[in-house]
């Protein structure tokens, strides 16, 4: 059955699904042999090892149910990794998109895999007690024993001046929801695109390749216009105006 082909990577309370090749063929209805020429072509990332088993999550889920509508809509396998390949390549923008070097890690910029116990120190108020939450919010993610990826390390850096702003934990959590919630309809929204585009066409690798970048930067920029509307900051207006603007103001009900 696939429950016994299902390992529990987990920190904490929360606990991340993953299986074996065996459990995640079964789940998807594929050969095991498909997976591996998957694998060999590269559009399926490999495994987590731990030992010599390896283990496949919901990200290996998630890009088979993407294969899986790309091919519905005639796309060959080199296709699928050319697609794949021009969406990765759109990281390194900084030239097209007219960005500082310091800006550059907001294009493309998941760090390197953190431990519990760095975590601890960055976010004593929050973890570890509260680090399933954070978990839940998709601001860190578990990506095994005691190893803890951080998608968006902006976020992260967030939610630590959040702490040093003395904003409730509460708080905290609820803003990275909504920007999780904003995300998850961006995200199957522009998946959703992608499925549609024809293949072996050199339009769509442009879109793919500038596409990343200006997504990233542009969800961004509108992100900070909308909230500048909302606080009625004008954009001429200075930081130390919208900063006095702010502090004003904030306790006017919305």
């Amino acid at each position: 059955m696939l429950d016994t082909e299902t390992n529990r990577a987990s920190t904490g309370d929360t606990a991340s699904p993953e299986w074996t090749i065996d459990g995640l063929a079964g789940l998807v209805g594929l050969p095991v042999r498909t997976l591996r020429e998957y694998q060999t072509l590269g559009i399926l990332p490999a495994p987590r090892r731990q030992g010599r088993v390896g283990l496949y999550g919901a990200s290996h889920l998630r890009r088979l149910q993407l294969i899986a509508r790309l091919r519905e809509r005639g796309y060959s396998l080199a296709g699928i990794g050319d697609l794949l390949g021009n969406w990765s390549a759109g990281a390194d923008l900084g030239e097209v998109l007219g960005l500082e070097p310091d800006q550059l890690v907001h294009v493309d910029e998941p760090g390197a895999p953190a431990t519990l116990e760095q975590l601890t120190v960055l976010l004593p108020a929050m973890i570890p007690d509260r680090l399933a939450e954070l978990v839940a919010t998709g601001a860190i993610e578990y990506c095994g024993p005691n190893r803890f990826c951080i998608p968006s390390p902006s976020l992260l850096q967030l939610a630590i001046d959040s702490q040093g702003a003395d904003l409730d934990p509460d708080d905290v959590i609820a803003l990275l929801s909504a920007i999780q919630r904003a995300a998850n309809t961006v995200a199957d929204q522009v998946v959703q695109q992608i499925t549609r585009l024809p293949a072996d066409a050199d339009a769509t690798t442009a879109f793919l390749q500038r596409g990343r970048g200006l997504l990233a930067h542009g969800v961004g920029r509108l992100t900070l216009h909308t909230i500048g509307r909302r606080l009625g900051i004008s954009e001429e207006a200075d930081l130390e105006s919208s900063i006095h603007h702010i502090v004003e103001n904030r306790g006017d009900p919305a």
